[in-house]
């Protein structure tokens, strides 16, 4: 798991996983299982202010608190975050996510 993560401070009870699932509207089971690989993937495709909005977000966050730690506040906020989800929602990195599910059951060893 992702112990000293950004993830599990603001999302101790959520996994990446859960969440994907839920924005790309699909079940768990079509999602890597491999948390750290899910994790490292977003912060590849999203900048580091885009991450902590969408984590904070989804840890339901006030917009107060969520402005405060990464410097926007009103309209400003509220355009970055509609970018960072629709980021988050590009082919890319939904075929990315769901990529490391495919690859997991493909490395299994052979007898």
């Amino acid at each position: 798991m992702l112990e000293n993560s950004l993830w599990l401070r603001y999302n101790p009870t959520k996994t990446i996983r859960e969440v994907l699932a839920r924005l790309y509207e699909c079940n768990a089971v079509e999602i890597g299982d491999d948390e750290r690989e899910l994790y490292a993937s977003l912060k590849r495709h999203l900048t580091k202010k885009e991450f902590r909005m969408i984590m904070m977000n989804e840890a339901g966050l006030s917009s107060d608190e969520i402005g405060a730690e990464v410097g926007l506040s009103g309209e400003e906020l509220t355009r970055a975050q509609y970018k960072a989800y629709r980021k988050l929602r590009q082919d890319k990195i939904r075929l990315e996510v769901r990529a490391s599910k495919v690859k997991e059951e493909t490395e299994e060893p052979l007898d």
